[in-house]
């Protein structure tokens, strides 16, 4: 028979659903918007699914948590806590990058090295994130996004 905090830990992993099927039946171009729209919400899909089952692991992980009603609010909590702190490493290694691409001009001299550092900077934010026990998919996502609006303005021609 399984345990409550087995059956939190599955509930977990089975919450995420795939949207491969729904984005292999949309056309790219014949309507992108719609393709966007799908896929942007299976990665957020997944990325909530990943926090989820990375806070319900630490919740579970320790011996003396008992369930009761007030463990969804410290879940809840930890769910936040997490996603905070992933997205704000991300946001933190992109803004490095943009940063560094715009005021360091001797890193724009060669476009393999531009791209080599704009690769190291999601890599990094990845590891910092795995190694603060955080959601490095997370911070890798929201690196991404960001490094696209501030970074990308900053590569030579």
């Amino acid at each position: 028979m399984l345990e409550s905090k087995e059956i939190l830990l599955m509930c977990s992993l089975l919450c995420s659903s795939d949207v491969i099927a729904a984005v292999s039946l949309i056309s790219y171009e014949n309507e992108p918007n719609l393709y966007a729209i799908v896929f942007g919400e299976g990665i957020t899909n997944d990325a909530v699914s990943i926090i989820l089952f990375n806070t319900v692991l630490r919740f579970t992980e320790s011996k003396d948590t008992k369930i009761d009603s007030m463990t969804p609010f410290v879940i809840a909590k930890d769910f936040m806590l997490l996603g905070l702190e992933s997205f704000l490493i991300g946001i933190l290694f992109a803004l490095m990058s943009a940063f560094i691409l715009k005021y360091y001009r001797a890193f724009t001299h060669n476009a393999v090295s531009e791209c080599m550092l704009i690769f190291c900077f999601g890599y990094l934010s990845y590891v910092v994130s795995e190694v603060a026990e955080q959601s490095g998919i997370i911070s890798l996502l929201t690196c991404g996004i960001v490094m696209a609006h501030y970074t990308w303005y900053n590569l030579s021609p």
